[in-house]
């Protein structure tokens, strides 16, 4: 992503803690499964930022996705392979969110198709170097 070695702040969570941060932050009372706060507006992030922000993940979301499948078989079709022959664990999970959460923080999002499918692409590139 063209960064040196910024830090991120990672809270893993319940569903509890992650409601309070949405009705906080976004005015939406419920649970959800990743939040990000970036320490810099989009079109203001530093050439080289030390900080990118804050990420909020809540575990057991987490766990209902990967019971469900939900991001198991979009990242198997996004690379091309059968989902049975991807193994899907809770770690692999929150890692998902975990990359989904930085391209939030670094100024991806996915309000539109033609945004969604940019974050898209840049979810599976990332994906791909961490499964290295």
């Amino acid at each position: 992503m063209g960064l040196t070695d910024p830090t991120v702040s990672v809270l893993l969570t319940d569903d509890d803690e992650i409601r309070r941060l949405n009705r906080r932050w976004r005015d939406l009372d419920e649970p959800t499964d990743v939040l990000s706060f970036p320490a810099h507006p989009p079109e203001a992030i530093p050439e080289d930022p030390r900080h990118l922000g804050d990420i909020a993940i809540s575990v057991p979301y987490a766990q209902r996705l990967v019971a469900s499948g939900e991001h198991h078989r979009r990242v198997a079709d996004e690379l091309g392979v059968d989902p049975d022959e991807l193994d899907w664990s809770i770690e692999d999970e929150v890692a998902f969110l975990f990359v989904h959460g930085l391209l939030h923080l670094v100024g991806y999002h996915h309000d539109d198709a033609d945004s969604e499918r940019t974050m898209r692409t840049m979810e599976r590139r990332l994906w791909e170097l961490t499964a290295q």
